[in-house]
């Protein structure tokens, strides 16, 4: 059995505005003392659409995203501007989001 693929590419200036948007004080929900620190990357009819408990920002994507998958929304959103090119190549596997040629902790929900 084929195990899913999550590979998509989106343009560097809508993951930026996305990121962004989700991550602002009001969409980020209080869990406990602290702020949710997660983001959710899912597929939309569009695209991918980043999300918070609160906010989602949808934007046009290509590729294939078969499961929701979380992964810090205060490092990636650190980690987009210093990306290389115009398009990001978005890959999950093995526990890990791979942007471009850097990967960080996510996991498939």
């Amino acid at each position: 059995m084929n195990e899913p693929v999550w590979q998509a590419t989106v343009g560097k200036a809508d993951l930026l505005e996305a990121l962004g948007f989700v991550r602002t004080r009001a969409g980020l929900r209080v869990q406990g003392i602290r702020l949710e620190p997660d983001v959710d990357i899912m597929a939309c009819p569009d695209g991918l659409s980043f999300r918070t408990a609160q906010l989602a920002c949808d934007i046009p994507a290509e590729g294939a995203w078969p499961s929701p998958v979380r992964a810090n929304g205060a490092m990636l959103r650190r980690l987009a501007p210093k990306l290389a090119g115009d398009m990001i190549a978005l890959v999950y596997a093995d526990g890990g989001l791979t942007l471009n040629a850097t990967r960080v902790p996510a996991r498939d929900i």
